[in-house]
């Protein structure tokens, strides 16, 4: 009997998970195994469901996709993953890359050519989806003269931490503000401080940073 592989597909809405699951159960050789709305779901099922490649989409609550997939790369390496996204800016191709992404793929990829895609990476060749290919060749030649990093930011307070925390669990502002018995409004304003101190615009670049700096224990 031919090998059949297991999927993986992460996506916070239920309806592309449902989507894809019904396009890759159709052949023969996929099968779906596991589903995730997040990415701290993902790292979750992973830890008892073996699976051989996992569908991700890129932005998602708490941690987003790339993340997630320097995360499996460390602990699993031998899984593929594709991100599957809307994006086609230069720096989210550049990041899924150097956070060990098999393929990235723009989500209006003709549907066909999706259990192509999934056999081009299992046979141990990335994909990187056309729309974005050239954008890659003009953010390397970029690359050449090297851009410095930011000197060391201000210290986040205990609160921020526990808030931050949240952020790369998933939890939205209620909630945080429900679990720290704090207002919405206070959990905004910290969310403020912790952007500036962290230099980023957004929860998700948040949860990254957190993430790749350190900052929070990840609750597996």
């Amino acid at each position: 009997m031919d090998k059949v592989f297991r999927v993986m597909v992460v996506d916070d809405h239920a309806i592309v998970r449902e989507g894809l699951k019904s396009l890759i159960d159709l052949e023969d050789d996929f099968r779906v195994v596991a589903e995730a709305e997040s990415g701290m779901d993902c790292l979750r099922i992973l830890e008892y469901q073996s699976v051989d490649i996992v569908l991700m989409d890129m932005k998602m609550p708490g941690i987003d996709g790339i993340e997630v997939t320097r995360l499996i790369k460390e602990t699993w390496p031998r899984i593929k993953v594709i991100l599957l996204t809307n994006y086609d800016e230069e720096e989210y191709v550049m990041e899924a890359i150097q956070g060990g992404a098999d393929g990235y793929v723009l989500k209006d990829v003709n549907k066909g050519d999706l259990p192509k895609i999934l056999r081009t990476v299992l046979d141990d060749q990335a994909f990187i989806d056309p729309g974005v290919t050239r954008k890659v060749f003009h953010r390397i030649k970029k690359i050449s003269s090297g851009e410095p990093r930011p000197a060391g930011r201000p210290a986040l307070s205990q609160r921020e931490l526990q808030i931050l925390t949240h952020v790369v669990e998933g939890l939205s502002n209620k909630s945080i503000a429900d679990a720290l018995f704090i207002s919405t409004d206070t959990v905004k304003s910290h969310l403020k401080n912790i952007y500036q101190k962290l230099e980023v615009h957004n929860r998700s670049q948040a949860a990254k940073v957190a993430i790749q700096e350190q900052l929070v224990r990840l609750s597996r």
